[in-house]
């Protein structure tokens, strides 16, 4: 790699392309490589490669860049960062290559967007994803409004309107499902409540089981069964059965 141009040497390099007749400034925007990420002022800002600029001495033109976000504030505002060997687009504040921006990032014909737009083109949807795949996903389809969170190991979270539902899934399978008509507990294997108590309220309980199994002691107001098996029975008021 190239060594970057000091700061001197970027002065240099302005006065040489004015005598030359480039000029010493640079209005409009232009396109960059991102290089390095490691600020050493902790300024949120990423050092881009300018493989556009003529230059004479061999050296490459590396700056740092401050970065265009969001919002940007004390301790506070959005922070993505684009990745080493990005497209970015930059502009130089007044022109003057010594105060660049980074204003956008780029896909080009190796960079490919996230998503594609739909064969309709109604735009309805929008995508966050990062590098390796975490992906939020806002669709606005007329009557079917959600929004999707999914990791690329299979986790997604899925919150939905019309009809309304959130929809919570794992990769093993096991899934969370709370819509109009109630809630949905699957699971691919084994479901344990554990907590200090318990406490069910409902008109009725309903519990389709080959067996069910309890330790300890129940204790009921009533029970009303078909029949009885146990290894022993103790009577008492009200037991006769």
């Amino acid at each position: 790699m190239l060594a970057p141009l000091a700061h001197n040497a970027l002065d240099t390099l302005l006065h040489a392309r004015q005598a030359s007749g480039w000029g010493g400034l640079f209005h409009g925007v232009h396109v960059a490589l991102v290089t390095d990420l490691r600020d050493p002022d902790n300024q949120g800002r990423v050092k881009v490669r300018l493989p556009w600029l003529p230059d004479s001495a061999g050296a490459a033109c590396e700056l740092w860049a401050r970065l265009a976000t969001l919002m940007g504030g004390n301790n506070r505002g959005s922070w993505f960062i684009p990745d080493v060997d990005d497209e970015v687009l930059v502009a130089f504040e007044g022109g003057d290559l010594r105060h660049p921006f980074v204003i956008g990032g780029l896909w080009n014909g190796q960079d490919a967007p996230p998503t594609t737009m739909d064969g309709s083109g109604q735009n309805n949807k929008k995508v966050l994803r990062s590098r390796n795949g975490v992906q939020v996903t806002l669709d606005d389809s007329n009557g079917q409004e959600q929004m999707i969170l999914e990791t690329p190991g299979g986790q997604k979270v899925t919150l939905k309107d019309g009809p309304g539902a959130v929809l919570i899934e794992d990769s093993n399978g096991n899934s969370v499902k709370l819509e109009t008509a109630g809630i949905t507990i699957n699971a691919s294997a084994k479901v344990t409540v554990q907590a200090t108590q318990v406490a069910v309220s409902a008109s009725l309980v309903q519990v389709d089981a080959g067996m069910s199994k309890f330790s300890g002691v129940v204790k009921a107001d009533t029970v009303i069964c078909n029949s009885i098996i146990s290894a022993s029975y103790t009577p008492g008021a009200g037991n006769i059965w």
